[in-house]
Formats: structure tokens, sequence, C-alpha cells
């Protein structure tokens, strides 16, 4: 648990790393960042078959980290969530997300005395981990874009759809899998996701919000929710990836409807100033390919690009 800016609120970092670390490098520190509506470690420390990614890049020689953006998880909660959500303005947009990943970054680059980390961002974490590439850069070793938001082609949102946004939102998880495999054929959605697995994610996911009045729900906070109306639906990028000047690799499944496929490669092709930038596509993959049949893909594609030397120009 690391401190933040507000003096009652506590941030939850994981760490796993191999049990010998000797050499700490900044291309084998990441910080995994979390989407818009479940924690970090409930997914990216959650073992399947026997093994998470954060155990896989640890076996790997990586000193590897999950944050919980406060509000999330087993982070500390803004008091306006326990109180009823239309009670308060939407909480934890992602100005105040980027406060817990500066606090994040400060704290492992003092424990291992270095210089810069690799930011591994995931949905709504890849727009964090782009914000702070805009505005840390040079703290920054490589970014990984994995599923990233991107602009949205709908109506925009008017002033009365954003002064209706409460507070936070119940969730229930029980609902993800059926919409993670949207898109995915009948005869093949349980080799991408088996309900043995998605059971493990759930009870996780569900034991990580203990104050939930609701059983089997798990409380999120809605500033993400307003910063996609005003910024992503609205056509006003939340960071600007023409100013990221580091080797950047955007990956994705080629089953996600939530970030699909397009909308990441718009985002890629907007890369212009990186010295080395990489698209994948990870087929028969969704929205949640890292706990997904084809996880090891993911998995091997991003250290891949971590290990990988730049191309000499």
């Amino acid at each position: 648990m690391i401190g933040t800016k507000w003096p009652d609120i506590k941030l939850y970092l994981r760490n796993k790393h191999p049990e010998h670390l000797y050499d700490v490098k900044p291309e084998k520190t990441v910080l995994f960042l979390h989407g818009a509506t479940y924690p970090a470690h409930s997914s990216f420390d959650m073992q399947v078959d026997g093994q998470s990614w954060m155990d896989w890049m640890a076996s790997k020689g990586y000193d590897v980290y999950s944050l919980d953006i406060h509000g999330y998880g087993k982070s500390g909660h803004p008091p306006e969530m326990g109180q009823t959500p239309e009670a308060n303005p939407p909480v934890v947009d992602s100005a105040d997300a980027m406060e817990d990943v500066n606090r994040a970054v400060d704290f492992i680059l003092s424990r291992r005395n270095s210089q810069k980390v690799v930011l591994v961002g995931w949905s709504w974490g890849a727009t964090l981990a782009g914000m702070f590439v805009n505005t840390a850069q040079d703290r920054v070793e490589r970014l990984v874009l994995y599923a990233p938001q991107w602009l949205r082609e709908v109506t925009p949102p008017s002033d009365a759809d954003l002064a209706r946004v409460p507070a936070w939102r119940q969730v229930d998880p029980r609902d993800a899998r059926d919409i993670w495999l949207k898109a995915v054929p009948e005869a093949k959605r349980e080799t991408v996701m088996p309900k043995a697995t998605f059971a493990a994610w759930l009870k996780a996911t569900q034991a990580s919000d203990t104050e939930s009045a609701v059983p089997g729900m798990v409380r999120a906070p809605n500033g993400v929710v307003l910063d996609t109306m005003r910024y992503w639906a609205a056509g006003k990028p939340r960071w600007n990836p023409e100013r990221v000047s580091i080797p950047t690799l955007v990956i994705q499944g080629e089953w996600d409807l939530e970030a699909p496929p397009a909308m990441g490669m718009k985002l890629f092709n907007k890369l212009t100033h990186s010295p080395f930038k990489r698209y994948v596509m990870v087929g028969e993959a969704t929205h949640a390919a890292l706990i997904e049949g084809n996880r090891r893909q993911l998995y091997q594609a991003v250290a891949g690009f971590l290990e990988e030397p730049a191309p000499q120009r």
C-alpha cells in the first residue's frame, strides 16, 4: 500500500519478480495499468493453468507491478463511493488516475534506484499510459498499448447527458464473459475463454470489492465514463500519440468489440514520431486476451517487443 495526494486513500501496488533480483534494468521493470471497470490484480495476476501474466513475466526475469487505481479493487475508495451514486458528480477521472500513476512510478523508481519503467496499459489503462508519456516521457523506457481507446464515431453527448452521469456505478461481473465473447463464434467460445477460467476470474473480481452493498456486484468510479463522453465521443483525444518519441507497441485481439482493431490502427498511424513502433493482432482473442486461450501469444508478443533492440537507422 502506497500513499496518494488524498490523505485517507492508499493505493494497492502488487509486485512479482525473480527470487534473486540482482540486476535492475528499465526494460525489465514493468507497470501494468487496468481498464475502466475492473482492478488490475484480479486480471494481470489471475492464474490460468497455474500461471498469471505477472507470474509469466517474473519467470522471464521481469520486475513486474500492477496498480489498482483508487476507487478500484484493493485500493482505497473516495468517500463519495460510500454514498448513493446520484449524490455526487463522477469521481476518479483520468486526471485523478494520473496522480496515482505518478505515485506508483515514483515509488518503483525510488525502490529500485532506477530511472525508467515500461508502461503496459490495457484499455483505459492505455489512455493513462499515453497521458503519462505525454507529460513524463523521460521516465518511460517503452510503451505498450493493449486494446487502447481511441475516438468513437458516435453522436456527441449533450450537456444534459453529461450532467446525468452519477458518481459511480454498480457492475455485475457475471456479465463480462458474454460481453467479451459477443463477436466470438459460438463453437469457439469455450476454447477462447473456458467457463472454469471465467469462474476463477469472477471469484477474484467479486472479492476485490468487499464493501459493495449488493452481493456479487462491484463498484466502479464514473469519472472514466464522463471522460469517454466528454473526450472520445466528442472527437477530442485525451492524449497526443504524435508527441510519443519512444518505442511503442499497439496490440489487440481479433474479436475485440470494445476496442476493435480498426480503432487501434487509427491510433497506431498517429505514432508518427515513435522511433520504433509495431502493431500486433492476436488471432481469436477478445478484449480480455490476457486470460484467454491465446494469452501466451499476447505475453510473447509483448516480451518480444520489450527485448528486441530498436532498429538502427
